[in-house]
């Protein structure tokens, strides 16, 4: 099996881990890939150099593994585009909410994992946000895991803005900005925003205002199938649209944002020790104590 690692390398334990990774993959016959864009790797000059592009080129047997935070993971299925593969993110660290599992027991999952083979994969939705302007200037185009979010930047103003559907108006928002989240993301930004926590297994997006000028203003859910449209009720030179609070974008009031699902799909490997994501719920945000 051919196995492409990423992540971010300025995670303390990221060398640690990897080094890990490289012992137990020898084991089993494994060949190991790592990301050409991380530079620091003086102590794996047996792990062969190779952009993701490449590795995909390698055939269906091909996984990945993102080492770091949850940001990592995020990059790393930005990273693939639109040639998702299978992937698995070890965690470095504490809070971690979308990573499989933890570097602190590396060695007994991927043993497992290795040995047996016994792991499910399954299929998330991303978002997608397109911009146009007039038919003159190109779209600009942003893919996300976990949420799209318009804002002011760092102004301290509130921005007017409409939300359509493909047949009717939803609401006109006067806020610091907006979220639209996916369910595996409303446990992120959404939810520190005042929005639901909705299961990933459920087909829908939430549209979550933050801070809004009126109360009445609350977030909601809508179905997954539909496309939404933000236009804008002032002029605004300077407005942010980021993904995943990564991949931003500047742009202005004279725009169209699309929001909808997109067509690539998200595919996480889930090995059969790992905890579930109820269980996560429980354990991370503290319900009833600490499982």
């Amino acid at each position: 099996m051919n196995i492409f690692c990423t992540g971010n390398q300025n995670k303390k334990n990221f060398h640690k881990t990897l080094l890990k990774i490289s012992e137990i993959s020898k084991i089993y016959n494994h060949t190991l890939y790592l990301n050409k864009e991380i530079s620091s790797i003086a102590s794996f000059t047996d792990i062969r150099m190779i952009s993701f592009q490449d590795f995909y080129k390698k055939g269906a047997l091909g996984i990945v593994f993102s080492i770091g935070g949850d940001g990592s993971l995020l990059n790393t299925i930005r990273l693939m585009d639109n040639l998702q593969l299978p992937v698995l993110g070890i965690h470095i660290g504490k809070l971690g909410f979308l990573n499989q599992i933890h570097s602190s027991k590396i060695e007994e999952h991927l043993n497992q994992f290795f040995k047996y083979q016994k792991y499910t994969t399954k299929e998330f939705d991303l978002l997608s946000a397109r911009i146009s302007y007039d038919s003159n200037i190109k779209d600009d185009f942003l893919l996300a895991v976990n949420d799209i979010v318009i804002n002011h930047g760092n102004l301290l103003r509130l921005i007017k803005f409409t939300v359509n559907l493909e047949q009717e108006n939803l609401n006109k928002y006067s806020s610091d900005g907006i979220i639209f989240s996916t369910p595996l993301g409303s446990t992120a930004y959404s939810l520190s925003s005042g929005g639901p926590i909705v299961a990933p297994d459920i087909d829908g997006i939430i549209v979550t205002p933050i801070s809004p000028h009126s109360l009445s203003a609350r977030p909601i859910v809508i179905d997954g199938k539909n496309k939404m449209q933000v236009s804008f009720d002032e002029d605004y030179s300077r407005i942010n649209i980021t993904a995943d609070g990564q991949n931003q974008i500047k742009i202005n009031s004279n725009c169209i944002v699309e929001i909808k699902k997109s067509d690539i799909k998200a595919r996480f490997i889930y090995p059969d020790n790992m905890d579930t994501y109820y269980s996560k719920l429980r354990n991370k945000l503290n319900w009833f104590g600490k499982y």
